[in-house]
C-alpha cells in the first residue's frame, strides 16, 4: 500500500497537468466568469494539488522503515534502469511541504491572475496552460522526492527545468521575462551536464541506477569523488549555489505565485534534497563535502549581502533564498542532512508566506520598489503581520521555526569544527559556522529594513494604488 501511495504522489498532479494542457485558450475579451476553460483549469489545478497533499499526508501517516518497490524497465549489457519508488520519513515530509505549497499557489493564483474590467487580458487569457504547468512542476518535484532510480530522478529534475522556463516567461507583457526564463534555463543546464555525467558514472560503476544499489556498491575512491563533484555541479545550478546562482534573482520577472513555488518547495529545494538522498555517497567523498562547504559559505554570505542592497521587494526575497540555500548546503557539508532538511521544510513555510504576502502588496500598490511603498501596517494590516511573521522566521527570531532550524545548522557546523571525526575536514565546520553567524546578523538587518520600508508612511509612497502590471 505504501508503494502504491508513493506512485500516486506524482501521478495525481501529472494527470491534472496533462489534462489542463488540452484545454483551449480563453477567447480574448471574455469575462472571467464566462470562460469555461478557465473554470476547468482552476478545478484541475486545485484538485491535482489537493489530491497530492492528501496522498502525501496518508503516506506520512503510514511510512515507517524505508520502503522500496521497483520493476526493471530496461536492461542493457547488465546495466539496469528501473521504475519504482523509495520512501522514508524524509521523503514523506518533503512531499507534504511540496504539495501544501503547490495547493496554496494554485488557490492564490485564481485571484492573483483574475481579469478585471480594466485589466490587460494577456496573462489571464493564458490561465489554462499556466495552471497546467504549475501542476506539472509539482509532479516533477514529487517525482524527484519519491524516485527509487537515478534515471527517474533525472527525469523529474529536467522536467522541472522546462516548467520553470515556461512559467517564468508566462507574463509576455514584461520585456525581461523571456530573457530571465532563458537565463534560468541555460544556467541550470550548465550544471545539469555535470549532474548527468555524475549519474552515468555512478550507474556504470554500480551496474544499476537503483538508488539502493548505488548506495550499497563499493565504488572506487576516485570514481566516487569524481561522481560526487559532478553531482554538485547540478546541485549548484538547481539550488542556486555560487557561481551558478545568478539566474534566481532574475527569475523574479515571472508571476509572484510562481516565485513562491520555485523558492519555497520546488526547483531550488531539489538540489538540497538530492544530496540528502544520496548522502551515504558524499560521506565517503570528503573532498566533495569540502568543496560543498566552500560553495555554501560563499553563497550564504553573498546572498545575504546582496539582499541588503536591493530596492525591489521580490529581489530582496530572491537573494534571501540564495542565502538560506547556503545554510542548507552548509549543513550537508558538515555532515548533518537532518539539519539541512529541517531548514528546507521551515524555509518552505516562511518563504511561501513571504512571497504570497509580497504578491498581495504588489497587486495593491502597483510597484515592486520598496522605496515607493509605505503605510501598509494600517492600509493592509493582515498582510503586514503575515510579512512580519515570515521575516521573523527568516531572521531566526525565537520561538519561530526558522530560529530552531537555523540553530540546528549552526550547532551542526560547530560540532563538526570541534570534532575532527566527521565526514568533512574540521576547517569546513569552522568556515560554515563563521559564515552562518555572519549571515544571521546580515539577515536580521535586511529583514528589519524590509519591514520598516513597508510599514512607515513617507511622502510619495503608495498604499492602495492599483495597477494591472502584476508580477
Amino acid at each position: 500500500m505504501t508503494g502504491l501511495l508513493g506512485a500516486l504522489l506524482p501521478a495525481v498532479p501529472l494527470v491534472a497537468g496533462l489534462a489542463g494542457l488540452l484545454l483551449p485558450p480563453a477567447p480574448r475579451g471574455a469575462g472571467t466568469g464566462a470562460d469555461p476553460a478557465r473554470r476547468v483549469a482552476v478545478g484541475l489545478g486545485v484538485a491535482g494539488a489537493a489530491g497530492a497533499l492528501l496522498v502525501a499526508v496518508a503516506l506520512l501517516a503510514r511510512v515507517g522503515p524505508p520502503v522500496e518497490t521497483s520493476t526493471t524497465w530496461v536492461e542493457l549489457g547488465g546495466l539496469r534502469v528501473t521504475l519504482g519508488v523509495r520512501l522514508d520519513g524524509a521523503a514523506a515530509l518533503v512531499a507534504v511541504a511540496v504539495a501544501a505549497v503547490a495547493l496554496a499557489v494554485q488557490v492564490y493564483s485564481v485571484g492573483y491572475l483574475r481579469r478585471g474590467p480594466h485589466d490587460d487580458v494577456e496573462v489571464d487569457h493564458r490561465y489554462p496552460p499556466y495552471a497546467a504547468q504549475i501542476s506539472l512542476f509539482t509532479a516533477a518535484m514529487l517525482l524527484v522526492v519519491v524516485a527509487g532510480d537515478l534515471i527517474m530522478l533525472l527525469v523529474g529534475w529536467e522536467v522541472m527545468g522546462l516548467c520553470s522556463y515556461l512559467l517564468i516567461a508566462h507574463d509576455r507583457r514584461l520585456p525581461g521575462a523571456p530573457a530571465a526564463a532563458m537565463k534560468a534555463f541555460l544556467v541550470t543546464r550548465v550544471g545539469d551536464v555535470g549532474f548527468l555525467l555524475g549519474i552515468a558514472l555512478l550507474g556504470v560503476s554500480a551496474g544499476s541506477f537503483r538508488i539502493v544499489d548505488v548506495l550499497a556498491h563499493d565504488h572506487a575512491t576516485g570514481t566516487l569523488t569524481a561522481a560526487c563533484l559532478l553531482l554538485l555541479a547540478g546541485v549548484a545550478g538547481k539550488s542556486a549555489q555560487f557561481p551558478l546562482h545568478t539566474w534566481l534573482p532574475d527569475a523574479m520577472a515571472g508571476p509572484t505565485p510562481v516565485s513562491a513555488l520555485i523558492h519555497a518547495a520546488t526547483m531550488v529545494a531539489a538540489g538540497v534534497y538530492a544530496v540528502a538522498r544520496l548522502y551515504p555517497l558524499f560521506e565517503r567523498a570528503p573532498a566533495a563535502l569540502a568543496v560543498l562547504g566552500v560553495l555554501a559559505s560563499v553563497t550564504l554570505l553573498l546572498g545575504a549581502l546582496a539582499a541588503t542592497a536591493q530596492d525591489d521587494l521580490k529581489r530582496v526575497l530572491a537573494w534571501s533564498t540564495v542565502s538560506q540555500l547556503g545554510y542548507m548546503t552548509g549543513a550537508l557539508a558538515v555532515g548533518s542532512p537532518s539539519a539541512a532538511l529541517f531548514h528546507l521544510l521551515t524555509h518552505a513555510a516562511f518563504k511561501a508566506l513571504l512571497f504570497l504576502a509580497a504578491g498581495a502588496v504588489i497587486h495593491a500598490v502597483g510597484t515592486t520598489l520598496m522605496s515607493r511603498m509605505g503605510g501598509l501596517r494600517s492600509a493592509m494590516p493582515v498582510t503586514f503581520w503575515c510579512t512580519a511573521v515570515g521575516l521573523g522566521a527568516l531572521a531566526g527570531v525565537p520561538p519561530l521555526a526558522g530560529f530552531w532550524s537555523k540553530d540546528g545548522v549552526l550547532a551542526a557546523a560547530q560540532a563538526a569544527a570541534l570534532d575532527s571525526a566527521g565526514p568533512a575536514p574540521a576547517w569546513v565546520g569552522w568556515l560554515v559556522w563563521l559564515a552562518g553567524l555572519a549571515g544571521v546578523a546580515v539577515t536580521a538587518w535586511y529583514a528589519t529594513r524590509l519591514l520598516l520600508l513597508r510599514s512607515s508612511a513617507r511622502p510619495g509612497c503608495r498604499c492602495s494604488t492599483r495597477t494591472t502590471r502584476q508580477r
